[in-house]
């Protein structure tokens, strides 16, 4: 017996997992008594690789943070990156790579809806979690999966919270919208629907155009002659540019609305003079909005260091993804296995990290952190915050 259990300690040692773990059933894919291994795929060399890079860049910063104060329970994190392209066929092979070849523990912040819908079942069929993919998309915490779990605010929950905002306490009365004519800004099309009927109104004029299109003339013209008091948007950087300065060459000063996808400082850059004002809801504060605490301020040095360029908002996101992971870990206890993960994950209340990010809660049904949005408006030049996070 003793010679059994000399044998099973050593086994457990070569493995580089605990006694414990090999007990309950064996080692979990990716953990041993000194490291977890994580995996991600990023846009590094497609069309939204300044994202991707920054993104990445943001999550191995807190894995530097994480592992320098101890790690979780004496576990370091080490995190293994695949280029997506965003594509949906190379995140495909990313995710298999991860999945089968590295073994990771878990997927964490995958960049694109449709890189990581694309690829997302890969890991759920092979029991590997799916945690805060970088995407505001339904998919992401629903339908219900047990080790999936969304982050990002969906882009209809910020919508939501925007026209109930510009109702109460901007006193508006005649939405209209402008939609980039696909999914995504039918998405906030059937959002700002669903809003404006618990306020008993409808949308006083709708127009839509397609992706790439750069003229918007006859489009403000529309929304002009309806007689709008605000304009909903469901566009991305360069058309909220667009839309704005065309507003303003028609002489027409009305406020308009966006959502995380046009909350971001390239807006401004793009649009000048004419985006003073611009209302836009998010999850997340731009790093201009941010307070310059000295923990704040010793972070964004901390990557100036490391990467030797100026951080951009797409780090936030990879850093707090990251740091909510070793906080759904920290509460797995020292076990970590895939269950222990989602029972640590649900223990997680009114979360929130350095960078300010809305408050994240999970619970036993509900895989979605928040569906709460700050409101950020464009005040000389830059977006400040000019609500805490607020919802419908």
């Amino acid at each position: 017996m003793a010679m059994q259990r000399r044998e099973w300690l050593a086994a457990a040692a070569a493995l580089g997992v605990s006694p414990l773990a090999l007990a309950q059933g064996g080692p979990t894919q990716g953990v041993t008594d000194s490291e977890i291994l994580l995996g991600t795929h990023q846009d590094l060399t497609g069309p939204i690789q300044a994202l991707g890079s920054h993104l990445r860049d943001g999550m191995q910063l807190a894995v530097d943070d994480i592992n320098a104060a101890g790690g979780v329970h004496g576990r370091k994190i080490r995190l293994q990156v695949e280029d997506n392209g965003f594509d949906p066929k190379k995140a495909v092979l990313a995710t298999q790579k991860l999945v089968q070849r590295d073994k990771v523990f878990a997927l964490v912040a995958t960049l694109g809806s449709a890189t990581t819908m694309a690829s997302m079942n890969i890991a759920l069929d092979a029991n590997v979690p799916l945690l805060f993919a970088g995407t505001p998309a339904d998919f992401t915490y629903t339908p219900y999966h047990r080790i999936k779990f969304g982050l990002a605010v969906p882009y209809g929950e910020q919508v939501r919270a925007g026209v109930k905002y510009a109702f109460d306490k901007l006193g508006k009365r005649k939405f209209g919208i402008l939609y980039q004519d696909d999914e995504t800004g039918l998405q906030v099309l059937r959002a700002t629907e669903e809003q404006l009927k618990v306020h008993n109104l409808a949308l006083v004029e709708r127009t839509s155009y397609k992706r790439g299109d750069i003229n918007f003339a006859s489009q403000i013209g529309k929304l002009k002659a309806a007689g709008c008091d605000i304009v909903v948007l469901g566009t991305v950087i360069r058309e909220t540019a667009g839309a704005m300065q065309e507003a303003r060459r028609q002489g027409w000063n009305v406020d308009m609305l966006g959502n995380q996808a046009s909350a971001n400082s390239s807006v401004v850059k793009l649009g000048g003079d004419a985006m003073e004002g611009f209302y836009a809801t998010s999850p997340a504060l731009l790093l201009s909005a941010m307070e310059p605490t000295p923990a704040i301020t010793a972070l964004l040095e901390r990557f100036r260091k490391k990467y030797a360029k100026e951080p951009e908002d797409g780090m936030i996101f990879g850093y707090v993804s990251m740091m909510l992971f070793a906080e759904g870990a920290r509460l797995a206890g020292k076990a970590l296995t895939v269950d222990s993960m989602v029972a640590g994950l649900e223990k997680v209340k009114d979360w929130t990290t350095t960078l300010p990010m809305v408050p994240v809660t999970y619970g036993a049904n509900d895989r979605l952190a928040s569906r709460s949005a700050y409101m950020l408006q464009v005040k000389g030049g830059k977006f400040v915050a000019i609500t805490p996070p607020i919802t419908y």
